[in-house]
């Protein structure tokens, strides 16, 4: 069968419009040529967004383990009533708690879901610091109090699904990691300032207590302390948390808003 299309015609006159004859089969291998062409546009333009979108991804910190150095600030220490320690205070999250910046859910079985800033320090191939980033360490607060009545280990108030925000991470190659700073706004005010240079257990120390104890491995993360000035969070809440270095610069900024979480 065969199908005839008109054509406008080429010769600026008053002839009619020219005839074009074009087979069914013809007519198949057409469809068939702007499909291929139609997929490979959309295929080059995915491939070139994902190729803009890798450099971000591999950016980001993605622990299997993360190790916290609890009360690590003297004056944090006091603000709850511990003890300041007198060899590090390790626990445990899981690497999985971690959620880069955006929206940040609370647990909806408690009421009072603390923040605490701190430094995030990746473990490299030889178990040596290589990047850090702005991280928060978020504490059910009434749900530990509790645990540490029954003498419970703190799993649930600590390593619930995201309760470790980080924020993008900056090279520690020419950085001291003593001459940082870290701050935390809630809603554009200040509520946390600490110096890394006021730890108790300097960097060093940690990851020597660490590795001497535990089987820690490349591309886990090390949470070094949070300074005084936790509080809790509440749903609408927008929560920016900064690394600066020596000069003021911002090193790693993270900015999450807070949603409140299902009871179920």
């Amino acid at each position: 069968m065969r199908r005839v299309l008109s054509t406008p015609a080429v010769a600026l006159s008053t002839a009619s419009p020219a005839k074009l004859v074009v087979s069914d089969g013809a007519l198949a291998v057409l469809a068939s040529l702007c499909r291929s062409a139609c997929i490979f546009t959309r295929g080059l333009a995915t491939s070139e967004s994902a190729a803009a979108a890798a450099p971000q991804q591999e950016l980001m910190l993605a622990p299997r383990n993360v190790w916290c150095i609890g009360r690590n600030y003297a004056e944090h220490a006091r603000e709850l009533g511990n003890e300041v320690p007198t060899v590090p205070m390790i626990f445990l999250k899981a690497g999985t708690s971690a959620i880069p910046p955006g929206d940040l859910v609370l647990p909806g079985w408690s009421k009072d879901v603390h923040h605490e800033v701190e430094l995030a320090v990746e473990l490299g191939p030889e178990l040596s610091p290589v990047r850090a980033a702005v991280a928060l360490d978020l504490t059910a607060r009434d749900v530990q109090a509790q645990l540490k009545q029954q003498q419970w280990p703190w799993t649930l108030a600590k390593s619930f699904t995201g309760s470790t925000p980080l924020g993008p991470p900056f090279s520690l190659q020419g950085v001291d990691p003593a001459s940082l700073v870290l701050t935390l706004d809630v809603n554009g005010v200040r509520r946390q300032t600490g110096r890394t240079a006021d730890m108790i257990f300097s960097l060093q120390a940690q990851l020597e207590y660490v590795r001497r104890h535990f089987p820690a491995a490349p591309g886990d993360v090390l949470l070094t302390g949070t300074p005084p000035g936790v509080s809790a969070m509440r749903p609408g809440d927008e929560i920016v948390a900064r690394v600066l270095g020596p000069s003021g610069n911002v090193l790693s900024e993270g900015v999450w808003r807070v949603k409140a979480g299902s009871s179920s």
